[in-house]
C-alpha cells in the first residue's frame, strides 16, 4: 500500500532490482564478508528475546496499559562521507528488529557497491537518489512512522532523528592486511573527523574508547541511540 502511493505521485525507486543484483555480483568478497559482519554484530545487539505488544499492570484501583506496536515505515536519509556503510546498515537492522512494515532509503552522495549491496542484503524497499522531502511528505500521509537522518539533509517532519557524526569517531589499530584493507575501501567515502576519544577502536587496548574490538568484529558499529524501541509506536493508558 505505501510502495504504491509513491509510485502514484511519482516516486518510482530510481535504484532497482538490476543494479542491486550487479553490485552483489561485483562487490568483492572481502568487503562483503566486512558488511556480513557488520549486519550480524546489529542483529545480534539487537536481540533482547523480547518483543513487547502489550503489558497491564494494576495499581491500587488504577490499571495501567501500555500497547507498543511497529511503525509502518522508516525513511532513511544516507550519505557516506558522513557515516560509514557498516554505521548505516547497523542501523536500518534496528528498524528489521522492530519489523517495521515499509524500509524506504535517500542515498545523497556517492552511491558505491558496498552501499548497494548492503541495501540488497537487507532488502530495502525502496531506493531513491532525489527529493528526500517529497518522498517523505508521501509517507507522513500513509501511516505512522520515522526518519533517520544519517545525510544532514535538513529533514522536515516531526519524529526525525538526527545522529551527529562528529560523536562517531573510529580508530583502526590493527597491522595491515587483506581484511583491513577492505574495512578501509568500504568506509573511503567516509570524512574523517578530529576525535580525542573514538567512539570505536578496532584493536588497541581496552579504555582506548568506549568499545574496543577484535579484528575478527572489524566493521561491526554498536549504536548508542538508536535501538528497536525507536521505530515501535507505544501508547500508554490508564483506566
Amino acid at each position: 500500500m505505501i510502495e504504491e502511493e509513491l509510485t502514484r505521485y511519482g516516486f518510482a525507486p530510481d535504484i532497482g532490482d538490476e543494479r542491486l543484483g550487479e553490485a552483489y555480483e561485483h562487490c568483492p568478497a572481502v568487503q562483503k564478508s566486512i558488511i556480513k559482519n557488520a549486519v550480524a554484530f546489529a542483529y545480534a545487539l539487537a536481540q533482547t528475546g523480547i518483543e513487547p505488544v502489550s503489558e497491564c499492570r494494576r495499581f491500587g484501583h488504577v490499571e495501567r496499559q501500555v500497547c507498543s506496536e511497529p511503525l509502518d515505515w522508516a525513511f532513511f536519509a544516507v550519505d557516506q562521507r558522513r557515516f560509514p556503510p557498516t554505521a548505516i546498515f547497523s542501523a536500518m537492522v534496528q528498524a528489521l528488529v522492530a519489523k517495521v512494515g515499509v524500509l524506504v532509503a535517500y542515498i545523497d552522495g556517492p552511491v558505491t557497491e558496498p552501499l548497494l549491496f548492503g541495501f540488497d542484503l537487507l532488502s530495502v524497499d525502496q531506493l531513491f537518489t532525489r527529493d528526500p522531502q517529497g518522498a517523505l511528505n508521501v509517507l507522513a500521509a500513509s501511516g505512522r512512522g520515522v526518519a533517520v537522518d544519517l545525510a544532514g539533509t535538513g529533514l522536515d517532519f516531526p519524529l526525525v532523528l538526527r545522529p551527529d557524526p562528529a560523536r562517531y569517531g573510529v580508530a583502526v589499530r590493527l597491522p595491515e592486511s587483506e581484511y583491513a584493507s577492505a574495512y578501509a575501501q568500504v568506509t573511503a567515502q567516509t570524512a574523517p573527523q578530529p576525535h580525542s576519544h573514538p567512539y570505536i577502536v578496532y584493536g588497541g587496548e581496552a579504555g582506548d574508547a568506549p568499545v574496543v574490538m577484535d579484528e575478527k568484529f572489524l566493521g561491526c558499529w554498536p549504536w548508542d541511540v538508536l535501538t528497536p524501541e525507536a521505530f515501535r509506536h507505544t501508547s500508554v493508558l490508564f483506566r
